[in-house]
């Protein structure tokens, strides 16, 4: 029978098994541009060849001055952290409900996070922000989560207010913007992974931006040396004597995946049109089923990095959203998941037996944090699904709405084959 749900013996939506979305997409085009690089150059000491032409291209899409690629997000992050010179003692608020990277690489400045619950969206919790700043505070970080700009304006202000710096994790926000200004451009400095699935992707890589000389010079000693700071840092500039050496790490990102992420740049702004498109068939299509909270930004435009649902049991007729999952595989819908990974973060032991990780920098356990509320609801209610970004994906869109539809149709009207 057609209707009758698969996990109930009726027949899947979808059968096929392999994989129905893939990202990074290798097109022709792709290729040519890594082949054209690899043909060129594969290793760049300074600040030239594809580097350059991604570096400017960045800033110039993000309006600002300084641009730095590095071998990975993280690295982008950790040098956004070094640029900024925290050092122990110092406090930065962060968001609890993030992917754990948006705060470990801080750690080995010696500074302390200081964590804080998020909206009904996913974002910090700006509220949440103003109440934790003490004498002690000297940033704010602020994760963009699944491509959902945070609240900017009122950040900004309660950062500007206070006099501490802004930090914007974008990694999930490639081409975002809020209230027409891109993401990443708000506060001190920003960073960016191009690892993975994210939108852009060099397989591997980061970039960070800032209009501060300042942080950009730590950050560039941070992870080079020689060519590039030497060029780069003004010899009369207190830092210029550490250019041949740097400060003794190498985060330089390699050519042919930046290669690859400059190719994909140049789409981003089609892609993210062509996934707001489909973003709207979804939430058009689930809007009857109170069950499903969509996911919106009435004053932004997100990147659509993922579609995340909140699933609310209190209207879902005693259906578990474990067994609501579980019943869209069947269907075949093999993308749906429910993220794991990005979670609250406030009581891994990284950040609470801190001392026994990094003894050098923290002395003593850190007492576990409270129950985020808000984060945790988040994070217990959270169904993902892809954003294709292709006019030829619309077919898989639709198959995963009538997936969809067909077993929110069971949950609304026999919920007690669902139970």
């Amino acid at each position: 029978m057609k209707n009758k749900l698969a996990i109930l013996g009726g027949t899947p939506v979808i059968s096929e098994k392999e994989a129905h979305f893939e990202w990074p997409r290798i097109t022709d085009e792709t290729r040519e541009a890594v082949m054209k690089q690899l043909e060129k150059d594969v290793s760049i000491y300074d600040r030239s060849g594809i580097f350059a032409e991604f570096e400017d291209a960045f800033s110039a899409y993000h309006g600002t001055r300084h641009a730095l690629l590095s071998n990975s997000g993280t690295s982008a992050l950790f040098s956004m952290y070094e640029g900024l010179g925290l050092s122990t003692g110092d406090e930065v608020i962060c968001p609890a409900y993030t992917f754990f990277a948006t705060v470990s690489p801080m750690m080995y400045t010696g500074a302390t996070p200081i964590f804080c619950d998020c909206r009904d969206d996913g974002n910090i919790n700006p509220d949440e922000i103003e109440r934790h700043i003490t004498s002690k505070t000297r940033a704010v970080i602020i994760t963009h989560m699944w491509g959902i700009p945070c609240e900017m304006d009122r950040i900004k202000e309660i950062c500007a207010r206070h006099s501490i710096a802004l930090l914007e994790d974008c990694s999930h926000a490639h081409g975002a913007s809020f209230k027409g200004q891109k993401v990443g451009s708000f506060g001190s400095a920003a960073a960016w992974s191009i690892q993975g699935q994210k939108v852009i992707s060099g397989g591997e890589g980061g970039v960070l931006l800032t209009n501060s000389d300042d942080i950009f010079y730590r950050a560039l000693l941070q992870g080079h040396y020689n060519k590039r700071c030497k060029n780069e840092i003004p010899k009369e500039h207190p830092l210029a004597k550490f250019s041949l050496t740097g400060f003794g790490q190498k985060f330089r990102a390699h050519p042919l995946a930046i290669a690859m992420a400059n190719q994909q740049f140049r789409h981003l702004d089609e892609w993210v049109a062509q996934k707001s498109i489909f973003a709207k068939q979804f939430t058009d299509a689930f809007a009857d089923y109170p069950f499903l909270c969509m996911p919106s930004c009435p004053d932004g435009q997100p990147s659509w990095y993922a579609f995340v649902m909140q699933f609310n049991a209190e209207f879902s007729n005693g259906v578990p959203i474990e067994k609501f999952t579980k019943a869209l595989h069947a269907e075949g819908l093999i993308e749906v998941d429910m993220p794991g990974s990005t979670c609250p973060i406030q009581n891994l032991p990284l950040f609470i037996d801190s001392n026994e990780a990094m003894p050098r920098l923290y002395s003593a356990k850190r007492v576990p944090e409270r129950r985020f509320d808000n984060a945790q609801r988040f994070y217990e209610q959270a169904i993902k699904l892809p954003m294709w970004a292709f006019p030829e994906d619309y077919s898989t869109v639709e198959r995963y709405i009538e997936g969809f539809r067909k077993v929110m149709q069971v949950v609304t009207t026999q919920p007690e084959l669902l139970r």
